[in-house]
């Protein structure tokens, strides 16, 4: 586990757990080799560095002059440090390669421009090793980043988080292997940057993890951004693997969990929402929740209209838009013009949770008053909590909330859950808002996975589609039931009646109890999304109990016929019992595995315990 520098050679060799990397640069900068220790195979031979396209021609690395090598070790890190040079076109390098000694060797590039017109020209990198990396077994199997698999109609089934402005770090890596998905590499491109604004950041990994196919891998030019200092541009670290797509996975997650406190995920006090499997969203003027005869809020209307879905573990109470803005009254002014005000509105939570259901309440931040601050919504939201005894805030349109909030929160009701409309995208947010929806509005989501439900499984996120007709509705839930999610309930879309069918209602009742019977294996911490099975058309996602003694492999056949999966071997543990426990087709034990038949355009789970 140590490098090697032989400069008459004019080489570097480097070696730790899980890679062999070689650097030749007697003719030019580029890897010799760049091979999987599991497997004990030279691969990726010969591979350049980089090339650089500016003002019209393409540069390769071995283009550049080598002005100085030097070599930099410690107990922890090894490195080599190559310095480049254009001199013509006035364009420099320094690349580094870093060796952590035990699995991972990160590649580090950055270009400076000394501005050969006076300004910085448009400079776009492609990486030839990356565009051919191979596994170096007989056959490869690609994955790509936010595109592991894709459909019959080459749309990405696994589909990554939504950005705006501000970008996310849950990132899916570059995976190579061979075809029994065992040996090959996994590698990431980590983004420090907080912005999706590729101009403002000095690193632009952010290029390279958007892509999608292995025509856009192979093709790839990456516009930089380099100036006369030199930026961190590009970055890759890359791990050999022994275990395939599973562990990259795991491994990927890992990495992301390390950066990450999830503390509050554990508040006994919060647990409540993981206990939860059916979610209503209520409008508070609609029939399906309002007395108009009485003017009360018709609790046991709602209770019993949630039995046909197997009942609703908690109700979210719309009461503001779209009637909010047409005067000048706030969302808050909305809660004392409820009839009976907000004493109205305790009355009807108490006798929710005199039923078991929990209740959430809005918050609309872009209603927020011209002199309203931060500080002053918080108080607002407390009081709100102190008349009514919700026990937590739905936040429409939002990711975040002030921190300041949550304790005030805290200070007047212990386990105030609060979900956010969107997912969380970083740090902070992601580790005190604990929940959020999973929304699709106009999607076609089957076969689909959400990848924030994978990489963060203590984010329990109801799956909810608000516009979906009927055989979208149906989509959905077979899309909720594939990734092992609760889902929510949203028929009165502000006046638009989009209802559930009696079938449909009947299938949320049964994913229920299926979900609340097998929920510890469903919310274990380590879940991989489709697991590869090289099947046409039939796709899979595996969920595992924290004991590791149960895992749940659910299903979806993608085609109009029925699929069978003769052989899936385990390598997890020894099988002790297969059984089939939701949805269309069968399931039995076949040595240290199992066979399923799944039927067309349909669910299957099933459930396997190890001895």
């Amino acid at each position: 586990m140590m490098m090697v520098h032989d400069a008459k050679k004019r080489s570097v060799t480097f070696e730790n757990e899980t890679l062999r990397v070689g650097i030749d640069y007697k003719h030019g900068l580029c890897f010799s080799e760049v091979s999987n220790r599991f497997f004990n195979k030279p691969a990726n031979l010969k591979r350049d560095f980089f090339n650089l396209r500016l003002r019209g021609r393409q540069f390769k690395s071995a283009d550049f002059r080598i002005e100085a090598v030097k070599v930099i070790e410690d107990k922890a890190w090894e490195m080599v440090t190559f310095f480049l040079s254009l001199a013509k076109e006035k364009i420099y390098a320094r690349i580094h390669v870093i060796n952590d000694r035990q699995d991972k060797i990160t590649v580090l590039y950055q270009v400076k421009d000394d501005y050969l017109t006076g300004v910085p020209t448009v400079v776009e990198m492609h990486i030839p090793f990356l565009a051919g990396l191979e596994s170096g077994g007989k056959s490869d199997v690609h994955y790509y980043p936010s595109n592991p698999v894709t459909n019959s109609n080459g749309k990405s089934i696994i589909i990554p988080m939504r950005e705006m402005f501000y970008s996310t770090d849950v990132l899916l890596p570059l995976v190579v292997c061979e075809e029994g998905d065992q040996f090959g590499f996994m590698v990431n491109f980590p983004v420090p940057s907080d912005l999706t604004d590729v101009g403002a950041a000095q690193n632009v990994n952010k290029l390279f993890s958007n892509i999608t196919s292995e025509k856009e891998l192979k093709e790839h030019w990456i516009q930089i951004n380099p100036d006369s200092s030199y930026n961190d541009t590009v970055e890759f670290g890359i791990v050999g693997l022994k275990d395939g797509w599973s562990e990259a996975f795991e491994r990927n997650r890992t990495a992301w969990e390390a950066n990450y406190d999830f503390s509050e995920y554990d508040k006994p006090d919060l647990k409540w929402f993981s206990e939860c499997g059916v979610h209503s969203f209520l409008f508070l003027y609609g029939s399906e929740v309002l007395d108009h005869d009485t003017l009360t809020i018709d609790v046991d209307k709602v209770v019993k209209e949630g039995e046909a879905f197997g009942g609703f573990d908690t109700v979210t109470i719309w009461n503001q838009y779209p009637r909010l803005g047409i005067d000048k009254r706030s969302q808050w002014d909305f809660y004392n013009d409820f009839p009976g005000g907000r004493e109205a509105i305790r009355k009807a939570v108490d006798k929710f949770h005199e039923k078991g259901i929990k209740v959430l309440l809005p918050l609309i931040p872009w209603d927020r008053g011209e002199f309203e601050s931060n500080d002053d919504m918080g108080d607002s939201m407390a009081q709100i909590i102190i008349d009514t005894d919700a026990d937590g805030f739905h936040l429409d349109t939002m990711r975040d909330l002030p921190y300041s909030i949550r304790l005030k929160l805290n200070k007047v009701k212990p386990g105030i859950v609060l979900e956010t409309q969107s997912h969380p995208l970083r740090k902070h947010p992601v580790e005190f808002i604990t929940t959020s929806w999973d929304e699709f509005w106009y999607t076609d989501p089957m076969p689909e996975v959400d990848v924030f439900r994978f990489m963060n499984p203590r984010h329990i996120a109801p799956v909810v589609a608000r516009w979906s007709r009927d055989e979208d509705k149906w989509k959905v839930l077979k899309r909720t039931e594939f990734g092992g999610a609760p889902v929510l309930i949203w028929q009165d879309i502000f006046g638009r009646w989009m209802p559930f069918s009696d079938a449909q209602k009947a299938r949320i009742k049964d994913w229920k109890k299926t979900y609340m019977t097998y929920r510890e294996v469903y919310q274990g911490l380590k879940p991989t999304p489709l697991v590869p099975l090289n099947a046409k058309d039939l796709y899979c996602n595996r969920f595992r109990k924290d004991s590791g003694d149960q895992e749940i492999y659910s299903f979806y056949n993608d085609s109009d016929s029925t699929k069978q999966l003769r052989s899936f071997s385990i390598d997890t543990g020894k099988v002790d019992n297969v059984k089939k426990i939701y949805g269309s087709g069968s399931a039995k034990k076949k040595g240290n595995g199992f066979a399923v038949s799944v039927a067309a355009r349909e669910i299957l789970h099933v459930l396997v315990k190890y001895k």
